[in-house]
């Protein structure tokens, strides 16, 4: 299924309905681009704004940086779905022999590791969108600084659902170096990332 060229509608009573996909993370993906979405509707609403001519070099240069951002995010919504597609397909090979378990075993592994790289690239998109969000708050349009919040707000709510899914997907990869070692990269990065929207938020309450 081809997520982003549907209805919203589509989307949503699929996500709602009794399917195994799509699921949080193409939710967490959809999120993050929504709230990346009004990053860039600000900048917008900026690009060639009197009384903002000191900024437009620096804000065309967001609207690019932005619009990239968009669309990755956008099409993680349907990389999210394929991965867990091919997952699910692992997970029903059949395991008869020894050969058998042994292949399907090494099939749920490389399933488990291609699916949990999509959360992962959500999560780094959104916390990529996060910097141009805190220029947004100063060199943006004031008359949408709330939407500025409101963005940062739902980068939050996917960088948090993403790492949902990188944790649900560890749980089961047996490699342990590999577990520890992205673990600890993702803790990073929240705790910095979570620390910066504090910031952006309670400097513009």
């Amino acid at each position: 299924m081809n997520y982003l060229n549907s209805s919203i509608k589509k989307y949503l009573d699929d996500l709602s309905a009794k399917l195994p996909a799509p699921g949080g993370g193409s939710a967490s993906a959809l999120t993050s681009s929504t709230g990346t979405a009004l990053l860039l509707m600000v900048a917008n609403f900026t690009v060639d704004k009197k009384g903002y001519e000191q900024f437009q070099d620096e804000i065309k240069k967001i609207l690019t940086q932005l619009s990239s951002l968009v669309s990755h995010l956008s099409s993680l919504v349907d990389e999210d779905v394929a991965a867990y597609t091919i997952l699910s397909g692992a997970y029903k090979l059949p395991r008869n022999t020894e050969s058998e378990i042994k292949q399907r075993d090494e099939k749920i592994q490389e399933a488990l590791k291609n699916a949990m790289s999509v959360p992962c690239r959500i999560l780094e998109a959104s916390v990529e969108a996060l910097p141009i969000a805190e220029r947004l708050s100063d060199i943006g349009n004031k008359n949408l600084l709330s939407d500025v919040i409101c963005g940062v707000s739902l980068l939050r709510s996917g960088i948090e659902s993403a790492k949902v899914n990188i944790d649900v997907n560890l749980k089961y990869i047996k490699d342990a170096g590999f577990n520890e070692k992205t673990k600890n990269k993702y803790e990073k990065i929240i705790k910095t990332a979570f620390s910066d929207i504090d910031g952006i938020i309670g400097k513009n309450e």
